[in-house]
């Protein structure tokens, strides 16, 4: 039964449609097969016996004078006529008051056992008897003659035609089953050909896909249905994986270049200045070693010692820019909150923070540094976008949902037109702070119309993903 299941489960969806389409078919025919044979049999043989009894009534009439006549010559005729007119009556004979027979369709040969096989009772109209013979079943019919004063006729009626038509009609019936089953086998062959084609396309398209080939595409067929519909969606699903896989292309290839621009920068800051300042240094640190003057010296000491202490804030504000301390050092608010005040004199842009629900709230380190940055690429944006040079930032933290929101009231954008655009620099800035949060299974909205300013809103589901004080403490 286990190999049966397993064996259905494997096989495809056209045989298992066609096997469904037979089985109805074959199950249907037999059924109506079935019924019909019973039916037919049970009126044919309730024909069969209304038949006889008429016909053994039709006889005692006609015999009534005959047999007061004694006229056994038109009684023989009679019998003689009635078995070759009818063709279901299989013998004739008639007994008189004493049971003697007076005439019978057998000739010679009446069969002993026949005779006293079905007795009538008395005032009765008929009496009907099965037989099992080896001809198949046959009704005895007995009627009375007289009301049985003048004897008995007694003739039996053959299910012989009765074999024959039913089996003629199961033949009809069979042969339709059968022709039933070829026209369904056709009709489910067509079906599942319609139904299964869009979707042996979807699997070779979905195996290409894959593969990282996007030019292959569903062709939809004519109909206008749920089918084609699924195509549809399915070839609009591949355009977006292949426009996402272009910006995810190009996003990598933004990373790369910002890194390496990145690393140009600090190298040529730590030559251009820190380096300058450190060469400055060791000048100084000589000079002050050939100097003898004790006043000179200590003039030159204050000098080195501004200088070493310009270094080090060049140093800081280098580190703060590849990493800020505060994030890791005092959190997510406090380093929002240092970097907001900053952003008038970075970014030109003056930033109203506000947080709620965040105290004593320690985040993972992914966490904090995604929000930390699309705060960061958020107001790089208004800076560089928005015509304005004012922005609000709001972090609010309610039950296990972590919400940030970044908003300004200056020109806006249409976000779907710009995500569609061919405007890499900023459409990619766009996907990155999506791909970010999207990294950590948050969600990233941007509302925005022309005119109507900009709101980006980032939520993060936080159950299971705030840190402990021990990891907090670890990470600081």
């Amino acid at each position: 039964m286990n190999n049966l299941i397993d064996w259905i489960r494997v096989i495809n969806i056209r045989t298992k449609i066609m096997g469904i389409v037979i089985g109805i078919a074959l199950l249907l025919g037999s059924w109506m097969s079935y019924q019909t044979y019973e039916t037919m049999q049970t009126n044919l043989r309730e024909q069969l016996v209304k038949q006889g009894v008429s016909t053994g009534q039709y006889i005692s009439a006609r015999s009534i004078d005959l047999i007061f006549t004694n006229d056994t010559f038109n009684l023989h005729q009679l019998i003689s006529k009635v078995v070759e007119n009818n063709k279901d009556v299989r013998y004739v004979f008639i007994r008189d008051s004493q049971g003697d027979i007076i005439a019978n369709s057998f000739g010679e040969l009446l069969p002993n056992n026949l005779i006293d096989a079905n007795e009538i009772q008395t005032h009765a109209q008929y009496n009907i008897q099965p037989l099992d013979t080896e001809e198949g079943l046959i009704y005895d019919i007995a009627v009375p003659i007289f009301e049985g004063n003048l004897g008995t006729v007694r003739l039996g009626m053959s299910e012989a035609e009765i074999k024959k038509l039913l089996g003629n009609t199961m033949n009809t019936m069979i042969l339709t089953t059968i022709l039933v089953v070829i026209l369904g086998i056709l009709a489910a062959y067509l079906l599942t050909s319609l139904l299964t084609k869009p979707i042996i396309q979807m699997v070779e398209t979905t195996k290409m896909v894959g593969k990282g080939q996007f030019d292959k595409k569903v062709n939809l067929s004519w109909f206008h249905d749920e089918i084609s519909t699924l195509g549809e969606a399915f070839n609009e699903m591949i355009e977006n994986l292949q426009k996402s896989d272009q910006l995810r292309s190009n996003l990598l290839k933004k990373i790369i270049t910002a890194q390496e621009e990145e690393r140009n920068r600090i190298a040529r800051e730590l030559h251009d200045q820190t380096g300058q300042s450190l060469t400055s240094l060791l000048i100084g640190i000589k000079m002050l070693e050939e100097t003898q003057d004790t006043e000179d010296i200590a003039a030159k000491a204050a000098q080195l010692r501004q200088l070493t202490n310009d270094t080090l804030e060049e140093i800081k504000d280098l580190a703060l820019a590849l990493r800020p301390s505060a994030l890791d050092d005092m959190g997510l608010e406090a380093a929002l909150r240092r970097y907001t005040n900053d952003c008038s004199t970075k970014l030109g842009v003056d930033v109203d923070f506000q947080a709620f629900g965040t105290q004593g709230l320690y985040l993972q380190p992914e966490i904090r540094l995604t929000i930390y940055r699309v705060v960061q690429e958020a107001l790089t944006n208004v800076a560089k976008y928005s015509k304005v040079s004012e922005a609000s930032v709001i972090l609010e933290c309610e039950g296990d949902i972590l919400t940030a929101i970044i908003e300004d009231d200056g020109v806006g954008f249409d976000v779907e037109a710009t995500f569609n655009s061919t405007n890499l620099e900023k459409k990619l800035g766009l996907y990155g702070m999506k791909e970010r949060v999207n990294l950590i299974g948050g969600e990233l909205t941007i509302e925005s119309n022309p005119g109507l300013g900009t709101t980006i809103y980032v939520h993060i589901n936080l159950k299971g993903l705030i840190a402990s004080e021990e990891n907090k403490n670890s990470d600081s």
